[in-house]
């Protein structure tokens, strides 16, 4: 999947490529692949962030408690080992436009037309279950051509 993505972000002229992971295992084998646009890394762990830190070409951005489907007070953000994830809380399209919007919160994209090509792996918190790619644009899964689309 990530040799995939840093293809796609070729390809399409993407501005980054976004990986929700948990430890960065799926982070660190997109950063091997040395892609040209930067890698946004979302992960709920403040250690998991600050080794992805040191990383090739690594954004880490540490989500909020609940804003990507995982909860957890501040002492449980350090167990790598056992995460607390919400399995139905969140809408997927909801999760996607909070990593357009840490994209842009983190410079990575100016314009709503820019792409983005994330990967994750669902269900949500389930180490090395890297299973899914998508390109959307900056504006959010909802938005192409700046149309979107109110469900």
């Amino acid at each position: 999947i990530t040799s995939a993505a840093r293809q796609i972000a070729q390809t399409t002229n993407a501005k980054g490529i976004v990986c929700f992971t948990l430890e960065g295992s799926t982070v660190l084998r997109a950063s091997q692949e040395r892609p040209t646009v930067p890698i946004l890394a979302i992960t709920p762990f403040k250690e998991t962030a600050r080794q992805l830190a040191m990383s090739w070409g690594v954004y880490p951005d540490l989500p909020r408690s609940g804003a990507f489907g995982f909860t957890a007070d501040d002492d449980d953000f350090f167990n790598v080992s056992n995460p607390t994830v919400d399995e139905d809380d969140e809408d997927f399209d909801i999760v996607l436009k909070n990593a357009c919007r840490a994209a842009l919160r983190k410079g990575l994209v100016n314009d709503p037309n820019d792409l983005l090509v994330v990967t994750a792996g669902l269900p949500f918190g389930t180490p090395g279950a890297c299973n899914i790619i998508r390109v959307l644009p900056a504006a959010g899964p909802q938005c192409w051509d700046g149309i979107c689309r109110v469900d």
